[in-house]
């Protein structure tokens, strides 16, 4: 059995990039963590970095209404006015993410958008940039890794349910290139924090 490359995993995996200008922050819901990815994507509104946040999650166990109206909602209290939000409402895993989303921002008139941010959770931005990859090959992509509970940059592989949360986002990248359902992203050469 191999070794344990926390830094490895967390240099491929769990990628955070240099906060720059972006035509958009997508945010990949979840209830996991609805106050972390909030704080996230409204720190780039309110510093100027992005111009509009597309929020994306459908129903799931945990709380009333969807992901994404949970996420818009912090989102409103955190200072980012409604017309700069864009909420997906019906998706259910992170293909529909994407998919459900490009035709609101075709709406939007923000398909022709040349760099996005991926804000979601700290173990998955390469899977996240993948998926967006495979549906919406042209914005160049950054990721906004959030942390959440013990699933911290450094200390992830000290606690038993991080390790397991971080160990199982690696283990469905060979698999989900396999199915067809990401496409194929530079990672080892992202920058991170």
């Amino acid at each position: 059995m191999a070794a344990l490359d926390p830094t490895g995993i967390e240099r491929d995996h769990c990628l955070h990039h240099p906060r720059e200008a972006a035509d958009l922050a997508f945010i990949f819901g979840n209830r996991i963590a609805v106050p972390e990815l909030a704080a996230a994507a409204a720190s780039l509104f309110l510093e100027g970095l992005v111009p509009r946040i597309l929020v994306s999650g459908g129903a799931t166990p945990g709380g009333p209404g969807t992901e994404a109206e949970a996420i818009g909602t912090a989102l409103l209290t955190r200072g980012v006015p409604r017309e700069a939000l864009l909420l997906e409402r019906r998706a259910t895993h992170t293909g529909e993410n994407v998919t459900l989303s490009l035709p609101i921002l075709a709406g939007a008139g923000l398909l022709d958008s040349k760099k996005i941010v991926c804000v979601g959770l700290f173990c998955t931005g390469r899977r996240y940039a993948m998926t967006l990859h495979r549906h919406w090959p042209a914005p160049a992509k950054l990721c906004l890794p959030v942390e959440y509970g013990p699933v911290r940059r450094g200390a992830w592989h000290l606690h038993p349910e991080a390790r397991a949360r971080v160990l199982g986002e690696v283990a469905k990248v060979p698999a989900y290139l396999a199915a067809g359902f990401i496409a194929p992203w530079p990672s080892a050469t992202a920058p991170t924090k």
